[in-house]
């Protein structure tokens, strides 16, 4: 049974309500992908392809709904907050762009991740691992008000996905020897480089530099205990991209 909307906001408040409806849609909007791939468009595009070739392109098919949309939300909510503030940039309170991003982005890795338990093809523990993470911690984070800069950040890092996904699409697919492929994969490295690499040592600044006076102690642990926990995956993604391990 669905609940009435001025219930959730008197249970929740009027910003876990707007993140709550974004996730909920955003888990909603990736299942009816998953249903319309599967039912109408693999049957036409993908009929010859293999078990599992079917599953890492409906793994992709879908992920690239939240790298065409939570990014440009997360953009806009960047440019509302304080940055260059130091003493309120980490403790900003979100906007309802930012919550929507936010939402948006949680709600589809909560799909991800049972899509991820039910296809051994895809289950990767390092992949779980993060999905984790964000659900747990990308919310608390934002709805405690607590370097939502950061998390808006790690948000706006999945553009870099559309590549990805555009890459295995084309790979299962059967073009993996065409110009749009050469093409896509030299521009994903490069803005794999650009929007995740490149701004690193500006958020490492930030969180270094930039006022805790809000937090509370156990704020403060598990502000720092995450935050870096993003960026290390960044550089090792990076080391096996610019390595020719993700050939």
């Amino acid at each position: 049974m669905l609940l009435p909307l001025p219930y959730i906001q008197e249970t929740l408040g009027d910003e876990a309500t707007i993140l709550f409806q974004s996730f909920s849609w955003s888990f909603a909007a990736s299942c009816v992908l998953l249903v319309l791939w599967r039912g109408l468009i693999a049957p036409v595009v993908a009929a010859n392809r293999s078990a599992d070739d079917l599953v890492f392109l409906t793994n992709s098919v879908v992920s690239l709904f939240p790298a065409l949309t939570a990014p440009f939300l997360a953009v806009q909510a960047l440019w509302e907050l304080p940055i260059s503030d130091h003493a309120t940039a980490l403790a900003a309170a979100p906007t309802p762009l930012a919550l929507r991003a936010v939402g948006l982005s949680c709600g589809y890795m909560a799909y991800d991740t049972v899509f991820c338990l039910a296809h051994k093809q895809v289950r990767h523990p390092l992949l779980l691992g993060h999905h984790l993470l964000s659900i747990l911690f990308f919310p608390y984070a934002t709805l405690r008000h607590r370097a939502l800069l950061v998390v808006l950040f790690f948000v706006c890092t999945e553009v870099t996905n559309i590549g990805q996904h555009v890459r295995i699409i084309l790979l299962k697919l059967g073009h993996e020897r065409s110009r749009l492929y050469l093409v896509n994969g030299v521009a994903w490295a490069v803005s794999f480089f650009v929007v995740r690499i490149l701004p690193s040592p500006y958020l490492f600044y930030k969180m270094a530099d930039c006022s805790y006076a809000a937090f509370s102690r156990a704020d403060f642990v598990v502000a720092w205990a995450t935050m870096p926990i993003p960026f290390v995956l960044n550089s090792f993604w990076f080391y096996l991209l610019a390595s020719g391990v993700l050939r």
